[in-house]
Parts: structure tokens; sequence; C-alpha cells
């Protein structure tokens, strides 16, 4: 028992340094930047969404109307990676995101040119209404 005692002993100054060195962490996941449009009394809100290139971003589209809206934006989405987890790729690669009235829809999305992009609501009552906006990208 005192041998044991005696070798623990012994060996505690050689383990020391490899206790007291710190572990360095995995650097952290940078955050993906978001952008919240607000669809409300016919109107973006804000009017002019800006992006940076290559950067993906989540777009979170809240539309709070008693009607459905879209966000129309086919020069900007054409030339844009889009990810949609929860579907409707398809409509996105059109150029038209379908809010329905209270709701929201979300997804990712790295635009791949710089510009100015235009951005409506084709739906008839919003057209009428003056429903438009910009996406600017630099």
């Amino acid at each position: 028992m005192k041998r044991i005692a005696l070798a623990l002993a012994a060996a505690l100054p050689l383990l020391a340094p490899i206790a007291a060195t710190p572990v360095q962490a995995a650097p952290a996941a940078k955050p993906i930047p978001t952008r919240t449009v607000v669809m409300q009394d016919r109107k973006f809100h804000p009017q002019v969404i800006r992006l940076r290139i290559n950067v993906p971003t989540r777009i979170v589209l809240v539309n709070r109307d008693v009607s459905g809206h879209n966000f129309s934006a086919k020069g900007f989405f054409a030339r844009a990676d889009i990810r949609d987890a929860r579907g409707g790729m398809q409509a996105i690669r059109e150029g038209i995101v379908t809010v329905p009235s209270q709701s929201t829809r979300e997804f990712v999305v790295t635009p791949r040119a710089r510009g100015p992009f235009d951005l409506t609501s084709s739906v008839a009552l919003d057209v009428a209404s003056g429903m438009q906006g910009q996406i600017l990208v630099y």
C-alpha cells in the first residue's frame, strides 16, 4: 500500500502539466444573419432589404394582414442559391414566395450577384396599392 502511495506521489508532478493544459474549443460557427420582412397594410417593412453578396442570410417573411401576399423578386432569386427546409423550393426558384394571411415563411438565401432587384407582390390589390420594394445586394 505504501508503495502505491509513493508511486502516485511521484507521478503527480508529471501529470500536472497535462491536467492544467486548457482544451481548445472548436471555433464557434458563425451565426447566419437574419432579415425579417413584415407584410402589413399592403406594404413591405422595410421596403429596402440589404444583403451581402455570397453571404447566406435567413429571410423571414411575416404576413400580418388578413389577406395573402407574395414576395416576388424574380431577378434576385434567379441569381441566388436558396435553401428552404420546409419545401416550396420550385416556387422560390421561379421567383415568388407565397405567404398566406397571418403566417410566416422562412428560407436561407445566398446572393450571387450584386445590384438592386425589384421586389413586388403580384396579388392584384397589392399591385394597385403599390406594394413594392427593393433588394439591394452589395
